[in-house]
């Protein structure tokens, strides 16, 4: 894909940014750093703000062959307040892999004539801020973009519920659905699907941790639905809900069994995320045919842009049941057997 198809429609004042990822200390990153968040202390810097697109650069220092790379992006989404040292990180949404990386000494990059910075011909010296973060002007932006080819990289691939900070940790330890507000979204933002091919990306994901975060992210949207429809139900005078999958376990294909004014039986999958999509969620077999299923309604309560620290979330609710005519569905995961 292209940059333009992924980034969000650019502003009439758009700001854009080189930042430098990998800064170590005592071997460890100085800041947060990865695909999708960016730390720096704005008593140094203070000039990146939200809505800036944003490219991501391994200096020549940090690289085996001392050449930098220009290798990612994404847009920034949120800044966090400082802490009492200054340091901030950035949230980046729309996060995308530059495929192949733009390398120093790549034509695309060496006969660029910058609008706003000044290079010495043939050299990269003194172009870089010291501080690792170089605006730049749009037009600059793309010009370096113009002909390079990305893969977004969405919350199945980069597994962004794993990123977790650590009050988020600290939360879920003891999770509470007590006191989250809860806007009821049936518009909100979806991925943009289109056919490509498959091109891997190499990455030392840790599993375990993966899955013990997504279980405790899981269980938390089930409790903040179960609070949802038990209140419609004090309200309306309606049946109370059932936890089914806490009190019978998994496997049915729902997560709650909820009731409708006219006392139909409504079956409830919840699937939840810290993305700001409303769509891309996984499902089992299992889920699939359960909403095929005409005896009861099937509904599915997607809990999406999940703030931990602050205690808010959406929720979008898509209606069963889940099949080609209904939604656009993409295989992951494929199971082989011995003929």
């Amino acid at each position: 894909m292209k940059i333009e198809e992924i980034l969000p429609a650019a502003s009439e004042d758009q700001k854009a940014f080189i930042l430098d990822h990998g800064k170590v200390e005592n071997g460890k990153l100085k800041y947060q750093d990865d695909l999708t968040s960016y730390g720096w202390n704005i008593k140094r810097y203070n000039r990146l703000k939200p809505g800036a697109f944003v490219l991501n650069r391994h200096p020549g220092k940090i690289q085996q062959d001392r050449k930098f790379e220009i290798y990612a992006g994404g847009y920034v989404e949120s800044i966090s307040e400082p802490d009492s040292e200054g340091n901030v990180v950035a949230k980046i949404s729309h996060p995308f892999k530059i495929v192949p990386e733009i390398k120093q000494g790549d034509t695309l990059i060496e006969n660029i004539k910058w609008e706003s910075k000044n290079k010495k011909e043939g050299s990269w010296e003194h172009f870089w801020n010291q501080y690792g973060m170089n605006e730049i002007s749009f037009n600059d932006f793309k010009e370096l973009t113009k002909s390079i080819n990305c893969i977004p990289i969405n919350d199945e691939i980069t597994f962004d519920d794993e990123d977790l900070t650590t009050t988020e940790v600290s939360v879920l330890e003891e999770y509470t659905s007590e006191g989250f507000t809860v806007t009821i979204d049936e518009n909100g933002p979806t991925h943009k699907v289109k056919e490509k091919m498959f091109k891997g990306i190499a990455r030392k994901p840790n599993y375990e941790k993966i899955q013990k975060a997504k279980s405790k992210i899981g269980a938390l949207g089930e409790e903040i639905v179960l609070d949802l429809l038990n209140k419609k139900a004090d309200n309306d005078g309606l049946m109370e809900p059932t936890h089914v999958s806490k009190k019978e376990g998994d496997g049915l294909g729902y997560d709650i069994k909820a009731w409708d004014k006219n006392g139909d039986e409504i079956h409830i999958e919840v699937k939840t995320t810290k993305s700001n999509y409303s769509d891309g969620f996984e499902m089992s077999w299992s889920e699939v045919e359960a909403s095929k299923d005409i005896t009861y309604k099937y509904q599915i309560y997607r809990v999406y842009d999940l703030n931990i620290e602050t205690k808010e979330c959406k929720i979008r609710i898509f209606e069963g049941p889940v099949n080609e005519e209904n939604f656009k569905l993409v295989h992951t995961r494929v199971a082989v057997y011995k003929k």
